[in-house]
């Protein structure tokens, strides 16, 4: 898995909603998970970096995981930023 390019994406495509003039809760949503998996991503390059194997499965583990958690959240503008950058890694 090509953790740098999950957080180049995941980066770019949060700028969007990290400089909104007005924020909403979806941009807040959307931020707050793209910095998240960005913290998992460099985990897992320091981790690959110190010559152990990263392990995949366990990322995307993680992922579902946390998914899971946001699914269960009340429906909301920000539950809907959460859930879409995880689908945008996903």
């Amino acid at each position: 898995m090509d953790y740098e390019k999950i957080s180049d994406t995941l980066y770019y495509k949060a700028s969007h909603h990290k400089f909104a003039k007005r924020p909403s809760e979806f941009d807040k949503g959307y931020v707050k998970i793209s910095d998240w998996v960005n913290e998992l991503c460099w985990y897992y390059l320091q981790k690959h970096k110190a010559c152990d194997i990263a392990d995949e499965q366990e990322f995307k583990a993680l992922l579902e995981a946390q998914r899971k958690k946001v699914l269960g959240m009340k429906s909301s503008d920000y539950q809907q930023g959460l859930l879409k950058a995880l689908d945008d890694i996903l």
